[in-house]
C-alpha cells in the first residue's frame, strides 16, 4: 500500500497497473484483502486486476512438490506477475515492496538452511523485470509513512502463525538478536554483500572452466556452448568432460552442476527443487549417480552427464531398477546406495546391484536376524527390494520393515548398503 501510494504521487496513473494475487488460503479474510485493494485502486483511478487461485490448489501443489506452503504460494504469485507483465509489453516492470527487514529475514532463513554463496547474496534492487524500490527502507519506515499519510492497510493474519519459519525468525530470533547483538543487522548485510561478490566470481569461473555439451531434442544435433542460458531451446542431455570436471575445486563443481541443471530445465513445467546436499555428495565423488528430481546426473564413459530422462533408472509398471551406487528420489522415497559399511542404521539393508524395488508378491521371503520371513505373513501394501539372491527387504510406508542385515558371502560379489532416507507414500 505504501509503494502504491508513493508511485501515485510521482508517476502518471496510466503508467501503473496493480495486480493482486488472492491465494485462496485464508478464505474470507483473503477475499476481503482482494476487495480492499480493488476498492483503493478504483478510488485512485488505477487499473487493477485480481487473480484468484482456487482454494486447496496451492496446498496440493506444495504436497506434490514436497515444498512449503509459502514457497508454493510464491510460485503461483510470480507466475501470475510475469504472465501479466508479458501481456502488458516488453517495457513493463514488476515492482514489489520488499523492505530491508525482508532481506535480513531471508538471509537468516538461508543461513539456517545452509545455503551457498548465491543463496546468501544480497537481494538485488533490480533483476530482469523485477524492481524492488523499498529495499533501503525498514518495515518501521513503511508503517511510519502509512500512518503519516493516513493510508489504510491490512495485516495478513498468517504473519503471526509461527509454524512458518519466517514468522519464527521474525517474532523469536530477531527480537533476541536485537537485544543481545545490537549490530547484527549491519553484520548480516555486510555478509550478504560479500557473498554477492563471491557468488558472481564462482559463477563466472564455473562458466569458464566447465563447458557443457548440449544435445537438443529437435533437431538432434550437438553443439558446444560456453554455458549460455539465453536460449528458448529445450534440452534433453548435457555432458562435460569428467576429468576436467573433477579436477576443479569442489565449489566450482557444485556451481557448474547447478548451472547445467538451470540450462536443462529451461522451459520445464513445475520443476522440483534440487537439494544442495545431493549435489554436494555427487560433486565430492561419494556417489557415481544421483536423482535430482526432474534430472539425473551420472559419471559414465569419461563424462559427467545430465539428463532429463530417467532411462536406466526405471522399468515399466510398478517397479524401479537401480543399477549403480548413488542417491535416488523415487515416488517420494529417497534411496541411498553406497559401498557396504555395516553401520546397522535404521531403515537400511544389504543388496547386490542391480536390484529392483517393486510391489511385493505373496511368495517373496527373506532371511533377517537368522529367521525366514515370508511375505504372506505380513500386512498388505508392501514393496520388495529384490536382487540376484532373492528378496533383500520388505518396505512399508514407515521405512524398512525387514531387511537383509548382513552381506551374503558368495562368489566375491560386492554387496551395497541401501538406506531408505524418506518414505511417505508406498
Amino acid at each position: 500500500m505504501a509503494m502504491l501510494a508513493a508511485l501515485c504521487a510521482v508517476t502518471r496513473k496510466e503508467a501503473l497497473f496493480c495486480l493482486h494475487v488472492e491465494h485462496g488460503i485464508r478464505a474470507e479474510e483473503s477475499r476481503a484483502d482482494a476487495g480492499f485493494v480493488r476498492d483503493y485502486c478504483e478510488k485512485l483511478e488505477i487499473d487493477c486486476r485480481v487473480v484468484s487461485i482456487p482454494p486447496g490448489k496451492i496446498a496440493s501443489f506444495a504436497r506434490r512438490k514436497g515444498t512449503g506452503l509459502e514457497a508454493a504460494a510464491r510460485y503461483f504469485r510470480r507466475k501470475a506477475l510475469f504472465r501479466h507483465a508479458a501481456r502488458l509489453g516488453e517495457n513493463t516492470y514488476i515492482l514489489t515492496a520488499h523492505t530491508m527487514d525482508d532481506t535480513l529475514e531471508t538471509a537468516l532463513m538461508r543461513i539456517l538452511r545452509g545455503a551457498g554463496p548465491a543463496g546468501l547474496a544480497a537481494m538485488p534492487v533490480k533483476r530482469g523485470r523485477i524492481l524492488r524500490p523499498l529495499l533501503s527502507m525498514t518495515r518501521a519506515d513503511v508503517i511510519g509513512y502509512l500512518t503519516e499519510k493516513k493510508i489504510p492497510w491490512r495485516e495478513d493474519s498468517t504473519n503471526r502463525d509461527e509454524k512458518f519459519l519466517r514468522n519464527r525468525i521474525r517474532h523469536k530470533l530477531v527480537p533476541l538478536l536485537n537485544e543481545s547483538f545490537p549490530h547484527w543487522k549491519s553484520g548480516v548485510a555486510n555478509m550478504a554483500q560479500t557473498q554477492s561478490l563471491a557468488a558472481d566470481f564462482i559463477s563466472s569461473e564455473a562458466r569458464r572452466r566447465v563447458i557443457w555439451e548440449i544435445e537438443k531434442i529437435e533437431p538432434r544435433s550437438t553443439a558446444a556452448v560456453n554455458n549460455s542460458f539465453n536460449t528458448d531451446c529445450t534440452h534433453s542431455i548435457l555432458s562435460t568432460d569428467e576429468e576436467n570436471f573433477f579436477s576443479q575445486p569442489e565449489i566450482i563443481r557444485e556451481e557448474a552442476l547447478f548451472l547445467g541443471i538451470d540450462l536443462l530445465l529451461v522451459g520445464a513445467k513445475n520443476p522440483r527443487p534440487v537439494r544442495r546436499l545431493v549435489v554436494r555428495r555427487f560433486c565430492a565423488g561419494v556417489v557415481a549417480a544421483a536423482d535430482l528430481g526432474h534430472i539425473v546426473v551420472r559419471r559414465t564413459r569419461g563424462s559427467v552427464v545430465l539428463t532429463a530422462e530417467k532411462k536406466g533408472f526405471s522399468e515399466s509398471g510398478f517397479s524401479v531398477l537401480i543399477k549403480e551406487p548413488g542417491f535416488y528420489n523415487l515416488k517420494k522415497t529417497s534411496v541411498e546406495v553406497c559401498p557396504s559399511c555395516g553401520c546397522g542404521e535404521e531403515n537400511s539393508f544389504y543388496a547386490l546391484l542391480p536390484f529392483v524395488l517393486r510391489k511385493s508378491f505373496k511368495d517373496d521371503f527373506l532371511v533377517s536376524g537368522g529367521k525366514k520371513i515370508a511375505r504372506r505373513n505380513l500386512a498388505k501394501n508392501l514393496i520388495s527390494a529384490v536382487d540376484a539372491y532373492g528378496t533383500a527387504a520388505f518396505i512399508n510406508a514407515q521405512g524398512v520393515l525387514f531387511g537383509r542385515d548382513t552381506p551374503r558371502e558368495c562368489d566375491n560379489q560386492k554387496f551395497y548398503y541401501v538406506t531408505i532416507k524418506r518414505l511417505t507414500d508406498v
